[in-house]
């Protein structure tokens, strides 16, 4: 049977008229339709129309798969960097050689030691309540929230549904949320924060020797009421970042190592350092208020404070901090040393807040000592 002209026509139409001029493809077109109208006694029209979908689809085919004949324009470097800045992630970042990841063979290990030895009496109550801090520069607020949970501490104030809990979103400097998410706190801004909700020995830099800081270490870490959070420098433990705040969990007397629970889990896992490292990453000065950085030693408000944790050198800086701003110690200090010590008022009974910030304004409390 011949094929129809009005068919043939259209057909021969069809294929001419592929982009591109590609007569293979028209011809293909053209005899599987012929085909079809012989077998299925399609009408012209019909067929007409099965042509142009055929068409259609070539079409869309040549727009996916042409290469265009223009390059795209070049990018700036700068625009180039700030894409792959904006796209750039990272799973995590391996730990400088010298320190010993918790989770290794050699950090069970130590660990196993340091608990048969008694020093890592509080290590379960932070396992039991560590958190990984919720922003990048949420270190300080994270490490607070897992020491007062491990101490049980009630903080007065709903956090989700009916329960009363502390999580770092919700304690709140005297910076505002966006500035205090960009750069985190400072050292006098933990203090004063801390010092809202438990009592708190701090001691900066060089104001504790090597030897004060090994005995607190070794004192918190054989108890399970009271904590030491450090306030260290990264890059001077070969890591990356600037400052960092994290909980110490255990000690290792015989290799001199202590347990930093890395408050950054997404970063780094937590890891064993060198003491005397440890101390001298506390050393380096914070550009912003330009001070060395320092530990915190946090127990409850009803807890007895060992007066032998009280700084062993006069501290002019936590004296501004404490004596000036009219907070009144708990602990008698000698004339040869400073209470750095803090214990506010506890909240008025049935006040829950929305937000837990310090209790005192920010002129004197969180305004850069120096």
């Amino acid at each position: 049977m011949n094929t129809p002209p009005s068919l043939s026509t259209s057909t021969t139409a069809s294929a001419s008229s592929l982009v591109g001029g590609d007569i293979a493809e028209g011809m293909r077109v053209k005899q599987t339709m012929t085909s079809l109208c012989r077998l299925s006694n399609i009408s012209p029209s019909e067929t007409a129309l099965m042509e142009r979908m055929a068409q259609l689809s070539c079409k869309s085919r040549q727009k996916t798969t042409t290469p265009t004949s223009t390059p795209p324009p070049e990018s700036s470097d700068e625009s180039t960097d700030l894409i792959k800045a904006e796209t750039e992630s990272f799973y995590r970042r391996a730990l400088p050689e010298d320190l010993v990841s918790f989770t290794s063979p050699e950090g069970r290990k130590l660990f196993k030691e340091s608990l048969n030895e008694g020093f890592a009496e509080g290590y379960f109550n932070l396992a039991g309540n560590f958190t990984v801090q919720s922003e990048p520069a949420y270190c300080g607020p994270s490490s607070l929230a897992m020491v007062l949970n491990a101490l049980e501490v009630d903080p007065g104030r709903t956090w989700k549904g009916v329960w009363r809990w502390y999580s770092d979103e919700l304690l709140e400097s005297c910076r505002t949320e966006s500035d205090l998410k960009a750069n985190g706190i400072t050292f006098d801004q933990f203090l004063c924060l801390a010092s809202s909700h438990a009592q708190v020995i701090a001691k900066r830099g060089k104001t504790a020797s090597r030897e004060e800081f090994l005995r607190d270490l070794k004192y918190v870490t054989q108890r399970d009421d009271i904590f030491m959070v450090l306030s260290f420098s990264r890059p001077a433990l070969g890591q990356t970042g600037d400052g960092h705040f994290s909980p110490i969990g255990a000690y290792h007397p015989e290799t001199n190592q202590a347990l930093v629970l890395d408050s950054a889990r997404y970063k780094y896992p937590s890891w064993f350092c060198d003491v005397d490292k440890l101390y001298d990453s506390l050393q380096p000065v914070d550009s912003e208020t330009d001070l060395p950085r320092g530990y915190f030693l946090i127990c409850r408000r009803d807890a007895h404070m060992d007066s032998s944790l009280l700084p062993l050198v006069k501290s002019p800086v936590l004296h501004h901090h404490h004596i000036d701003s009219g907070v009144q110690s708990t602990v008698e200090a000698d004339s040869d040393s400073e209470a750095a010590i803090v214990d506010l008022p506890e909240r008025p009974a049935g006040v829950f807040p929305t937000k837990i910030s310090c209790s005192k304004s920010v002129n004197s409390c969180c305004s850069p000592s120096k």
